[in-house]
């Protein structure tokens, strides 16, 4: 035995440790139960040992331990980004680092480490480089790329400023310089009809795939072409619009990947882009009932105020339209926050706060239009007649007036809808023929919001009239009728927006987004008498003029008594059985709340 240490004696005998048994000492090296059972009771003598207890670590080693991991994460870093490993990491305080590894390597090195996710790089070169562009292909020529950018430059930029072509910059310069640019321009400045629109627009998507998609790559270029593609989307349409809701997605996407988000000292262009990013993201998504991608912050602002005090003309239409583009933001915003629960009290107040903001935007937008080309003005009183129409939208939500479905607050509102509808199409109707080739996919989407939302309040109105053999209330749905005259009405805008389609076959009519508008719009001019007899059982008079783009299909068709509504029976025909055609899916090709 050690001497050093002490001995103690086991506090259980050999016999009972053996069997696992209660040792209860009796007398000095005899247990009760060995006593009991006349065993020999032997105790063994074993060592002492102290239990150590390990002393806390000091606040210096604690230190040197998160050094050591440091120094570890930065070599790694180091060796992954392909630079020179430093030659000795120590571990030890006092040691020396790398003379080498300076200051602006190390604070790189640690904003890398800062970064949520690692890896490369994206490519910021394209793949496509030095291939042959599609004048070289001699597909466009020279002088009909030269046409077109100056086109876009004139005409198109003041509806859309958000990307802007250095004056004097020709289509070869812009060609070689910004490849993709100069294939989105081309493609927004020639328009539906060209016989090169879907060539151009296949080699955009070409460039999308194959770079952004593919090899992830970012850089301003693709951005702003992005945008103007996005801008004048028209080629294909598609149901429930994938491709677009994407390239928007993309904008948005390449915005925050090349940080113009949260930049400082960003330029000219970097600002527009932003800018114009945020008025797609509004415009498109808000359009179509999908959420919202980019928010109007500071750095909005921010760019806002520099862009107003450049030289360029364009320039000061940015702020105007960014500030409606906003304002419809938070329109959507606050509508979707309201419950039920609050009725039409609430409906009222919301709608005076939204109106008593809305009148001071506008007033700030008379100002502008004052001074502005009349194209950029007729953009912005469209934008104004949509959120004119949009202010009377919670009429339409039935959840919201359960306890006053018919009281006098929403008929007005009802009505009020049907009139700046009304309005909104008067306003693009009579737009010059070349503007109607120029329109923007936002002004598109609200061609599509004033030909739904008519029909929807007119047939609200009407389900709120509960006696319809009363002589008083046939007047009243005789004059809802007239006042939204709604046959004649978008049959007019139809042939209006029609003119950008001449020399097109149907087909390719049926593959351009406001084409295909075009088409639903006439249907549903010839269903919407159907679903007022529905309502209301009787059919009341109305100077319905008839759509001839559609008579073709019968030769012999009877002519329409001017007194009666069309009869659709007969115009359908073969073509859409009156009992299988669905109202509502045909309505929700223009709204989002049918």
């Amino acid at each position: 035995m050690n001497a050093t240490i002490p001995a103690v004696k086991r506090r259980a005998c050999v016999s009972c440790t053996a069997v696992k048994a209660k040792c209860t000492p009796q007398s000095v090296n005899l247990c009760q139960r060995c006593a009991r059972l006349g065993k020999s009771c032997t105790y063994l003598d074993l060592p002492q040992t102290k239990r150590k207890h390990k002393a806390a670590p000091s606040r210096v080693e604690v230190l040197e331990k998160k050094v050591d991991q440091l120094t570890s994460q930065l070599a790694a870093l180091t060796r992954q980004n392909g630079q020179a490993s430093p030659d000795t990491f120590t571990n030890d305080l006092g040691s020396s680092r790398d003379p080498e590894l300076d200051s602006t390597d190390i604070a790189a090195l640690l904003d890398a480490a800062n970064e949520p996710s690692h890896g490369l790089d994206p490519p910021t070169s394209s793949v496509l480089e030095g291939q042959p562009s599609i004048v070289d292909q001699g597909i466009l020529s020279e002088a009909e790329a030269e046409r077109l950018v100056t086109t876009f430059q004139r005409d198109l930029v003041p509806k859309f400023p958000f990307v802007l072509i250095a004056h004097g910059e020709t289509a070869a310069h812009l060609r070689d310089r910004e490849p993709f640019l100069f294939l989105c321009v081309v493609a927004a400045a020639m328009g539906s009809a060209h016989p090169l629109r879907k060539t151009v627009a296949e080699e955009i998507m070409k460039h999308v795939t194959s770079r952004v998609v593919a090899r992830s790559e970012r850089n301003l270029e693709l951005l702003r072409g992005l945008l103007v593609h996005s801008a004048w989307y028209s080629y294909p349409a598609e149901k429930y619009h994938p491709r677009l809701l994407l390239l928007v997605q993309l904008c948005v996407s390449t915005l925050y990947d090349l940080g113009l988000h949260r930049k400082t000292g960003t330029n000219l262009d970097e600002q527009r882009a932003l800018l114009g990013t945020y008025w797609l993201s509004v415009g498109v998504c808000g359009t179509l009932g999908r959420p919202i991608m980019m928010k109007h912050d500071g750095r909005t602002d921010e760019c806002i105020e520099s862009i107003a005090s450049t030289e360029h003309l364009s320039d000061w239409w940015i702020a105007p339209l960014t500030h409606l583009q906003f304002f419809l933001a938070t329109m959507d915003e606050v509508y979707a926050s309201i419950q039920a629960s609050g009725g039409g009290v609430l409906v009222q107040v919301t709608r005076g706060s939204l109106q008593a903001q809305f009148d001071s935007v506008r007033a700030y937008l008379e100002k502008y239009i004052s001074i502005r080309p009349s194209s950029t003005e007729n953009a912005i009183r469209i934008e104004i007649k949509y959120v004119e129409v949009r202010l009377e939208e919670l009429s339409l939500r039935d959840e919201l007036w359960i306890a006053e479905p018919a009281s006098a607050v929403r008929t007005t509102m009802l009505m009020g809808i049907i009139q700046r509808s009304k309005e909104l199409i008067h306003t693009i109707r009579n737009l010059p023929v070349s503007e109607i080739a120029q329109m923007t996919i936002t002004t598109s989407a609200r061609i599509c919001a004033a030909v739904g939302y008519m029909p929807t309040a007119v047939l609200t109105l009407l389900n709120l009239i509960t006696s319809p053999t009363d002589s008083a209330t046939e007047a009243q749905v005789q004059a809802v009728v007239d006042a939204a005259d709604y046959p004649n009405l978008v049959t007019e805008l139809a042939n209006a927006l029609e003119t950008k389609f001449e020399g097109m076959s149907a087909a390719d009519k049926e593959t351009d987004i406001v084409g295909s508008l075009c088409s639903k719009m006439r249907l549903l001019a010839r269903c919407y008498p159907h679903q007022i007899r529905a309502i209301v059982g009787i059919a009341p008079s109305q100077d319905a003029r008839q759509d001839t783009s559609m008579t073709a299909v019968h030769s012999n068709e009877v002519a329409m008594t001017p007194q009666l509504w069309p009869s659709i029976d007969d115009d359908l025909g073969d073509i859409f059985p009156v009992d299988d055609i669905q109202w509502d899916s045909l309505l929700s090709n223009f709204t989002g709340f049918s």
